[in-house]
């Protein structure tokens, strides 16, 4: 007979190890007490109608479940996706629209103006840990939200070198929320297979973005650019725009983003608790407040959280090429400003089709690494044409390295699906957002002024930082097959003796705690 199991809290305190199998469970958690558990998920609350007894769902009552999440929740998670893609951008457009010589910017300060951004965020990722689980999820997001719209419109006035750096500093300290909770509200809605198709739609905006803000910038560049006698240059009017735009979406967040499935007035109690029933085989709940410093220690230790942080550090130097430097890279390769603005949006174009197809594939096929990979080729191939061809070869170059973002799509998916805890779920998503801070940090640096116009040391860098990373999905795939097998083989070898306890999925367990966690690949 099984030897006794330790209690629930007892077992949140200590990390398990990936080679020990914990002791059998208890009975099953009765819900009338869940309150008084340590951290457990919030979950437990909505299966109350059911006692705590899994249920079926019916495969068209689960279809039409699905249907009505995606229609309340996916569009404004798209829309504000949206609009901090082309916000942070809007940089690289005022800069072919007069920025440069109504601040008087010189020399490398321009990178400096692009850089800071990611410092602002740098700053407010640790604070946002606590914050994120601190109050509800939606609400904080929309204070956010409001606020960066608010300093956005404020670029709008800045007149000096200074006053550029202090608004994009507090614009990049409002958006370091994003990440973090977009991760979250996908693991809280979606099942793992759901997961890394509906990452792929909310990322792929940002090539919708990377279109629209090219063709916006264009028509002011064309209208307000051409007019000498116009009351504001064409870039104060692209930050006015966006600015404004975006706190009346932050406002509108607000009322409409539910902070949870539990507080879904959209959802009637009998589809609060089928939904749960829904997510029970992601083997982690819809999140819980506790902050537990055994699972913030878990993540640092874990080297899944640093193999997600490499990619997203190494992938995010060479990220000015879509971002603050893609006009002025194109413009190097023997086009003018003007051009640059619409010869950027093929790029966002490109993204959508790889990131909407690939996660597709990923989602039928269940091999998001792999899909993941498919897309890194190209991108290596065309990060070869920038550094060797001009003109029309490497603006195809240019295109192809679109394919790139499938992998942030990809980790994003699989810190939502693969890192199950509450706590350790933000602190790995934290970690990674820092880690593309400090790679978006470095990137406009790698485009140093005496490199102009071809910049040829950053895309030999691309080049290598391209191959490294795709190096890195592999190891992960490794990683994950070892840890499933280990885990199989366990579980046969205690045959009978293995025993689960109910509800397990809601008690706010790590992905290493809980021995019935399977790793998605």
């Amino acid at each position: 007979m099984a030897s006794p199991p330790p209690s629930t809290t007892e077992a949140e305190q200590k990390l398990s190890d990936e080679t020990k199998q914990p002791e059998t469970k208890g009975p099953q958690v009765v819900l009338e007490d869940a309150p008084t558990k340590v951290g457990v998920d919030a979950a437990l609350n909505l299966l109350k109608n059911t006692g705590g007894v899994c249920q079926p769902i019916d495969p068209e009552v689960e279809k039409r479940l699905l249907r009505k999440i995606d229609l309340h929740i996916m569009p404004l998670i798209c829309i504000v996706y949206f609009l901090q893609y082309i916000d942070k951008t809007a940089i690289s457009y005022a800069s072919v629209t007069g920025i440069l010589e109504s601040t008087h910017l010189h020399g490398n300060q321009f990178n400096w103006v692009a850089s800071i951004f990611f410092f602002g965020q740098l700053a407010f990722e640790f604070p946002t840990i606590r914050l994120i689980q601190l109050f509800p999820l939606a609400k904080y997001v929309a204070i956010n939200v409001t606020i960066w719209g608010a300093v956005l419109a404020s670029l709008a006035a800045c007149k000096t070198y200074a006053s550029l750096l202090a608004c994009r500093f507090l614009l990049g300290a409002a958006e370091a929320a994003v990440v973090p909770a977009w991760v979250i509200f996908t693991s809280q809605w979606y099942t793992r297979n759901e997961q890394a198709f509906r990452v792929g739609i909310w990322f792929s905006v940002c090539g919708a973005a990377q279109m629209f803000g090219g063709y916006f910038a264009y028509g002011v560049a064309t209208q307000v650019g051409s007019d000498p006698n116009a009351a504001l240059r064409g870039w104060q009017v692209i930050f006015l725009f966006l600015g404004l735009l975006t706190s009346v979406i932050g406002i509108s967040f607000w009322f409409i983003m539910p902070d949870s499935p539990e507080f879904a007035k959209f959802l009637s109690a009998d589809e609060k608790a089928a939904h749960v029933e829904r997510i029970r085989g992601n083997q982690q709940g819809i999140g819980s407040r506790t902050f537990k410093w055994d699972q913030f220690y878990e993540a640092l230790r874990d080297p899944m959280t640093w193999l997600y942080a490499f990619w997203v550090f190494a992938a995010n130097i060479p990220n000015s090429i879509a971002t603050s430097f893609g006009n002025i890279l194109v413009k190097g390769m023997g086009y003018t400003s003007r051009e640059s603005l619409l010869l950027v949006t093929p790029l966002g174009a490109y993204e959508i089709v790889a990131l909407v197809g690939l996660t597709w594939i990923a989602m039928k096929k269940e091999q998001r690494l792999y899909a993941c990979i498919a897309g890194h080729i190209p991108a290596i191939i065309g990060a070869i044409l920038m550094a060797t061809t001009n003109k029309v070869p490497a603006l195809i170059g240019y295109y192809l390295s679109g394919g790139i973002p499938i992998g942030w799509t990809t980790i994003l998916g699989l810190q939502a699906s693969n890192v199950a805890g509450s706590t350790k779920k933000v602190t790995v998503s934290v970690i990674g957002t820092i880690a593309y801070t400090v790679g978006n940090i470095i990137s406009p640096q790698t485009f140093q002024a005496k490199d102009a116009p071809r910049y040829l040391p950053a895309k030999i860098s691309i080049v290598i930082l391209y191959f490294l990373i795709t190096v890195d999905l592999f190891i992960m795939r490794w990683v994950f097959v070892r840890r499933n097998r280990l885990r199989d083989a366990e579980k046969e070898s205690k045959g009978d003796e293995w025993v689960v306890e109910a509800n397990h999925e809601f008690l706010d367990l790590t992905d290493l705690e809980n021995r019935e966690f399977r790793y998605s690949l």
